[in-house]
């Protein structure tokens, strides 16, 4: 029989999965799933199109995120990690010598582990400071105490009431140096940031809450809330007098910038030279250079132990800072709740070196319990610790917004008091979770 013309076009539809056109379509029941299902796909469209058209601020926040990401990953500033990084190296020997002169040279003198250099004879008799390992009574004056409050002191120096004075309070308004902003942030970012640690300071209360590595004195609830209250209000009185030696300096150096009738237009900037930059990052350089080679020196001509934890924790310090650095750009950047006023890269930077300390102070604690360290594995953890926690984690510039949240809002507004007790709840939270079942179970 010949086909038709019909039948070789319901042939080719049947082949091709078209509808044939025989009252058929798509079989028994098919035509009305497929009909519903189109049905729904173009209520999906629709709906997306209605609400890329209707919420443009959903459109806005994601290219916020997108552009952040991207800054984050690509926005290197050379000079800037150069600063960083040489100015973190004296930030955190500062911060090293500082624990040892006000109380860890007392301690290691009572555990019969003298360090036989040249700060021992003036250090371990002073004994102001515990780590809260040991029967020494007063550990809510923490080991970085000291480091904190100095820390932010420098901070608030620096920092002063306002953003129009000039950033140097000891140079005239027209110095040179006061346009280098790799110095001014290698000394605020770097030096203040890791001097101070927020991260070591909440591991201590967290070993003194969990209370396994002190078995003369347990648990020390107590000691540790007020180790919490004592560092918060101690950096924070610090930082406003740093604020209010910069205000005297200012006024004897620059008298001029609390004159209404000096128009800003007026103070112009003395050009000495076009190298100034090179000039102080090679001052800076020096310094860093001469410690480093004092800390080899000390641990492979002098076996010192220290020293070599020392030279490592300047080697992984920098790591700490240029990540709290990229994190810093998160502040204010976030809208969600009403919460622009969170400063949400300083909270990671303390929540995540809170947690990268709790876990090494354990492991610490399980070294020198099992005396499995050896040589080189406890002044790994130890620099690791001191380096790369302690300068990702800052006390200098949370209580520095701290201040500045406390005074842009009123008091009832409560951000301030949010922001300082969550961030250390928050913390000490997570450090027990991460400490106790590593010195308890493992």
């Amino acid at each position: 029989m010949e086909s038709t013309p019909l039948m070789e076009d319901q042939s080719a539809n049947i082949e091709s999965g078209a509808p044939t056109g025989n009252g058929d379509e798509w079989g028994d029941g098919e035509g009305a799933a497929v009909a519903e299902a189109n049905a729904a796909d173009d209520a999906i469209n629709a709906t997306s199109r209605r609400t890329s058209v209707s919420n443009p601020a959903a459109e806005a926040d994601e290219k916020k995120v997108l552009t952040l990401a991207k800054n984050l990953c690509t926005d290197w500033n050379l000079v800037h990690v150069l600063y960083l990084s040489l100015f973190t190296t004296l930030g955190v020997t500062l911060r090293a010598f500082m624990e040892r002169f006000f109380g860890g040279d007392c301690e290691s003198n009572a555990a019969g582990h003298p360090v036989d250099d040249w700060l021992w004879p003036l250090s371990h008799t002073i004994c102001i400071t515990a780590n809260g390992r040991t029967a020494q009574y007063g550990g809510a004056l923490f080991i970085d105490l000291p480091a904190n409050m100095f820390g932010s002191f420098i901070m608030g120096f620096w920092t002063g009431h306002s953003v129009e004075l000039p950033a140097m309070p000891c140079c005239p308004h027209d110095h040179p140096v006061q346009e280098q902003t790799g110095l001014y942030l290698g000394m605020k970012t770097a030096i203040c940031g890791s001097l101070t640690t927020f991260s070591s300071w909440n591991s201590q209360m967290v070993l003194m809450m969990d209370g396994t590595a002190n078995p003369y004195l347990h648990s020390q609830v107590l000691a540790a809330i007020f180790g919490y209250i004592l560092g918060l209000q101690a950096s924070v009185v610090s930082f406003r007098a740093g604020r209010t030696l910069a205000a005297w300096i200012h006024l004897r150096r620059n008298p001029h910038v609390f004159d209404s009738a000096l128009s800003k237009r007026e103070m112009r900037t003395r050009k000495y030279h076009n190298h100034m930059p090179l000039i102080t990052a090679v001052v800076s350089f020096l310094p860093v250079g001469a410690l480093f080679g004092l800390f080899l020196a000390g641990d492979f001509v002098w076996n010192i132990s220290f020293y070599r934890e020392m030279w490592i924790a300047c080697l992984v310090a920098p790591i700490g800072t240029i990540l709290r650095w990229k994190l810093s750009t998160l502040n204010g950047k976030f809208s969600f709740r009403g919460l622009f006023w969170f400063p949400t890269g300083t909270y990671l930077a303390n929540f995540i070196g809170s947690i990268l300390s709790a876990g090494l102070t354990a492991l610490q604690y399980i070294d020198s319990k099992e005396n499995v360290g050896g040589t080189w594995r406890s002044p790994i953890l130890a620099a690791i610790s001191l380096g790369v926690a302690g300068s990702l984690s800052t006390v200098s510039t949370f209580v520095k917004e701290c201040c500045e949240i406390g005074e842009k809002y009123p008091p009832f507004d409560k951000k301030a008091f949010g922001y300082s007790h969550g961030t250390m709840l928050s913390c000490c939270f997570v450090g027990l979770l991460v400490y106790s079942p590593i010195v308890r179970y493992l």
